[in-house]
């Protein structure tokens, strides 16, 4: 299921322009044709209890259309987060990066450990596939990254002016995040643009695309 899922995802990428005005993950759900699966976009996994923020995927991958409004519950008492009930139809999650400039390795990494941690909080995400897209510039190299991350399961898709790394695992909940390349105390270099939602305002239409 995940290499299909892979191979939707590289067929996008194939027919998109990088626009940094537009988020990523919009232009590719926009060319996602012929899928053997429905394509969810922005869509909700985790609200506040309050109801003030959410945490939204970039993608949500299912397997069949269900347009019944997303359930919610705490886990305990005092937990902050109402988190995304499971569906059968639930398959993989899909979030993504885009680094338009030149970037470190360990900033990459930081926003990469920022998007799975925040992810595994949600117990119905963290057993679905996941999949990590980054864009970076065509003269980067962020293999050992991916390598450490997704063994084996990553790629490398190459255009004119841009790179993609593509790294996916069966479950998220199997991503090992004991190791890193770099000590995750260093401070984040703030020139990247990166594109996955952990905490946004609450917005009613969220949930209904």
């Amino acid at each position: 299921m995940m290499i299909e899922i892979v191979s939707d995802i590289v067929k996008a990428l194939n027919k998109i322009i990088p626009n940094e005005n537009e988020p990523l993950h919009h232009t590719v759900f926009d060319v996602i044709e012929e899928s053997a699966f429905v394509w969810r976009k922005d869509y909700t996994i985790a609200i506040a209890k309050d109801d003030s923020k959410t945490k939204v995927a970039n993608l949500m991958v299912c397997s069949a259309l269900n347009e019944t409004a997303q359930t919610f519950k705490v886990k305990r008492e005092h937990d902050f987060w109402k988190k995304l009930d499971p569906r059968e139809e639930y398959k993989a999650v899909v979030e993504f990066s885009f680094f338009p400039h030149d970037i470190e390795v360990c900033s990459v990494e930081s926003i990469g450990r920022d998007i799975m941690r925040s992810r595994k909080e949600v117990s119905t995400v963290a057993a679905l596939g996941f999949v990590w897209v980054v864009h970076v510039e065509n003269n980067a190299n962020i293999d050992a990254l991916f390598q450490l991350y997704f063994k084996e399961d990553y790629i490398t898709l190459n255009q004119e002016e841009s790179k993609y790394y593509i790294g996916w695992a069966e479950t998220l909940k199997s991503v090992d995040m004991r190791n890193f390349i770099c000590d995750p105390s260093v401070k984040k270099v703030e020139n990247e643009i990166v594109e996955f939602s952990t905490e946004v305002e609450a917005d009613e239409n969220m949930m209904k695309d």
